[in-house]
């Protein structure tokens, strides 16, 4: 093979994956949250459970409608770290237990492409999922830390 066919295989092949990271998007679902007080909360998700998903979560988007949101489901519960580069719209991010007990929420402030100063969330606790909705969403709809469950 000449250099200049390893190349352009490689150019597509880069090619390729920029459209398949661009292109992602999970399944929808709807999951329900329940309150101590008894309230219960539903909220139309996007399922981030691929590794591409996942990346791209909510970047490049101009909104979010007031009972949506992203839901990241990982393999097993861990301590993840999240980050807001490239996502304009400011989020509470909601980390759930294996058990769907809320374990922390953390408002998340959008930083653009400004990767030097965009701001590491990491929760308190381990969470096998990430629930991201508009920032003021569990405050509005009294989801609270540890009393809190997300039943699916």
């Amino acid at each position: 093979m000449k250099n200049e066919e390893i190349v352009l295989i490689g150019v597509i092949l880069l090619i390729l994956l920029i459209l398949y990271f661009v292109t992602a998007r999970g399944p929808a679902k709807k999951i329900t949250i329940t309150n101590p007080d008894g309230s219960e909360v539903s909220v139309s998700v996007e399922i981030a459970n691929s590794t591409a998903t996942r990346m791209k979560g909510l970047m490049g988007r101009k909104s979010l409608g007031g009972d949506e949101g992203m839901l990241f489901v990982f393999d097993r519960p861990s301590i993840y770290s999240f980050w807001m580069v490239n996502t304009t719209i400011p989020l509470d991010g909601v980390f759930i237990a294996e058990n769907g007990t809320v374990v922390d929420i953390i408002e998340m402030a959008p930083c653009g492409w400004n990767i030097t100063d965009c701001p590491h969330y990491i929760p308190k606790a381990p969470a096998k999922y990430v629930l991201e909705v508009n920032r003021g969403f569990c405050a509005e709809h009294g989801i609270q830390t540890g009393k809190s469950r997300v039943i699916q």
